[in-house]
């Protein structure tokens, strides 16, 4: 995999997991939660996005063999998908929603660390349809072995960016947050047309000759 598609991957990847327009949603999910507990949810929420990027980069296309999807069609489906997501981030939609008094043990505090702080919010369709698209284009030992440390960069990102969401927010404010979100809206729309594109080429071999 070229250094070009590696950059693209994590790009990508980091513009559809957009942890810096997950911070509203995170604040309101955990507005009643101590410090501690919030660690405990972050670490246990990012443990969970790696976890589900890695089956899906080493297995996501033996998935979809099992339920007979091409990768075209796949590629087609996750780009119109990330157009949508994209939309959204570009109109910085937020989704508000807390812990209950009654939700607070640490049980519930790790479940909502991985449903739905990690999956769908983080690692959701968008974030999945990425990984498995971008798999198609490694071709080497190397290439795959390359792909985790991506992975883990991202990973970091949405830890480090989670961990301080108080301190972002409080330097960035909602316009910030907004601002942020959009810009990443932008890129993923381009790269959404691309996929879209990509994958028609794949299942209708008349386009790609024309392209």
């Amino acid at each position: 995999m070229k250094t070009a598609h590696m950059i693209s991957f994590f790009v990508a990847l980091l513009s559809v997991v957009n942890p810096i327009g997950a911070l509203p949603m995170f604040m309101g999910l955990t507005k009643n939660l101590s410090k501690t507990q919030r660690k405990s949810m972050v670490r246990v929420c990012s443990i969970a996005v790696f976890v589900t990027l890695v089956i899906s980069l080493f297995i996501g296309k033996k998935i979809l063999s099992f339920f007979g999807i091409s990768i075209g069609a796949f590629t087609v489906g996750g780009g119109i998908l990330i157009f949508s997501m994209a939309t959204s981030m570009i109109n910085a939609k937020d989704v508000e929603s807390k812990l209950t008094q009654d939700e607070m043990d640490d049980d519930s505090i790790r479940e909502i660390g991985i449903v739905p702080l990690a999956i769908p919010l983080l690692a959701g369709p968008g974030a999945i349809s990425t990984t498995i698209i971008y798999a198609q284009k490694l071709t080497s030992p190397i290439d795959w072995a390359l792909s985790i440390p991506i992975l883990l960069l991202a990973v970091l990102c949405i830890y480090i960016a989670l961990i301080n969401a108080n301190t972002i927010s409080e330097k960035v404010g909602q316009l910030g947050v907004n601002v942020t979100t959009r810009v990443m809206g932008l890129f993923l729309l381009a790269m959404s047309v691309e996929m879209i594109t990509n994958g028609l080429a794949s299942i209708l071999p008349i386009l790609k000759a024309q392209l």
